[in-house]
């Protein structure tokens, strides 16, 4: 029996159809669970911001801000999230308060934050119509993603936080243990660049870690702590003496660089890193001149662990009395004879065991840093008294 060629080609056309569908399916899958993939990283992004944002705000209620509560956390949650790409529904948008074991503990939004409260799970959700999908029967595909954020004293290994910031461009390139100038107050040009153009600074590559002077804890800038009458208001004066420490170790104002620099006066006051490149945290105004008695003082600390605030810019206080609010009281800092003085931007802290002090350089080992948030210690949470003690007090994104 012969066959038809026609029949051949028949069956050639059917082939060739069904290929083509395969294909178009294949090709369809990948684009739309391209899309999804995307969906899906945008999820993630989305509930870490506002996971982060929202136990931001919770940090603050626990630290005694009167003025921080449910509202405007679930307020902060949900900006986020749209700012994220995420419209807010009752149902695409869900947190809730949760204690330092995890366990929920109510919704936020729903009125007051819970005793215990120690940080926020965030849940965003979206779905999609599907292009190709369809084709399989498949017309909406969905995409979620979830992140906890705490909030609790920063992990510490001991000792107190030294009057003196180090680059963040610097921290950056250190190994652990890797041992390097913490500060290197004789560099002939003071250890600074400055970017005429926006009148920022940044520690100067050239002078290895070196910067211009050391920290005035007694003035520290920050924009949601500008009235006198805030929790966390620190603006008390614009020029630290160098002496030691005052009678009274719960008043700043009464100790010195020495004092601080030493250890036996710690700073009685929380420090807020900020975001890294943003405007948030703590500015601290930078005492010029290397203070060499003061750095002295630190060579009782030798073989000890201390932290030193990270910065990523320094702005000049003309800068800031241009594009920010002034604080009430002694207005913005200014240096000798009138002219700018320099806010250093911090945002993290970095351990160091002190290892020599010799002139005008501290020698000391990076042991690692915190950047922006931090590695925290489980707290005990809202209402408990968690933050009624001086330390370091930060929020990590948990999982």
């Amino acid at each position: 029996m012969v066959k038809s060629g026609r029949t051949e080609r028949g069956q050639a056309l059917v082939i060739i159809v069904f290929a083509i569908l395969a294909l178009l399916v294949v090709a369809g899958l990948a684009i739309d669970g391209g899309t999804v993939y995307l969906e899906r990283r945008r999820m993630q992004n989305a509930a870490d911001a506002a996971a982060l944002a929202g136990t931001r705000l919770l940090a603050k209620a626990t630290c005694g801000d009167a003025g921080t509560n449910d509202a405007a956390i679930a307020a902060e949650v949900i900006h986020y999230a749209e700012a994220n790409g995420v419209q807010y529904t009752n149902s695409n948008v869900v947190a809730d308060y949760v204690a330092f074991n995890e366990s929920v503990l109510g919704r936020v939004g729903s009125g007051t934050i819970p005793t215990g409260a120690a940080g926020i799970s965030v849940t965003t959700q979206i779905g999609r119509k599907t292009y190709f999908m369809s084709l399989v029967g498949i017309d909406l595909a969905g995409a979620s993603a979830g992140a906890l954020a705490m909030t609790g004293p920063v992990a510490m290994l001991g000792g107190g936080v030294l009057p003196i910031a180090v680059p963040l461009e610097v921290v950056e390139t250190l190994e652990p243990y890797e041992t390097f100038n913490v500060i290197e107050t004789n560099h002939p040009n003071g250890g600074m660049f400055c970017r005429q153009d926006d009148s920022m600074c940044i520690g100067d590559p050239a002078a290895a870690n070196a910067h211009r002077g050391w920290l005035n804890l007694n003035y520290i800038y920050d924009t949601e702590y500008l009235a006198q009458s805030a929790p966390f208001y620190r603006t008390f004066e614009q020029e630290v003496p160098n002496r030691d420490c005052g009678p009274n170790p719960n008043i700043s104002t009464d100790d010195g660089l020495k004092g601080w620099a030493s250890g036996d006066c710690p700073y009685p006051f929380p420090i807020f890193a900020g975001s890294v490149g943003g405007t948030n945290g703590d500015f601290i105004h930078g005492d010029p001149g290397g203070r060499q008695s003061s750095l002295m003082e630190i060579s009782n600390l030798i073989g000890q662990t201390v932290y030193v605030p990270i910065f990523d810019y320094i702005y000049m206080s003309d800068y800031m009395a241009d594009h920010f609010p002034q604080p009430e009281g002694i207005g913005w800092p200014r240096s000798g004879g009138g002219g700018h003085a320099f806010l250093y931007h911090i945002v993290g802290f970095a351990a160091v065991v002190v290892e020599d002090v010799a002139g005008h350089t501290l020698v000391g080992e990076f042991q690692n840093a915190i950047i922006g948030e931090g590695q925290l210690v489980a707290s005990t949470g809202f209402g408990t008294g968690a933050c009624s003690t001086p330390q370091l007090y930060g929020v990590s994104l948990w999982r």
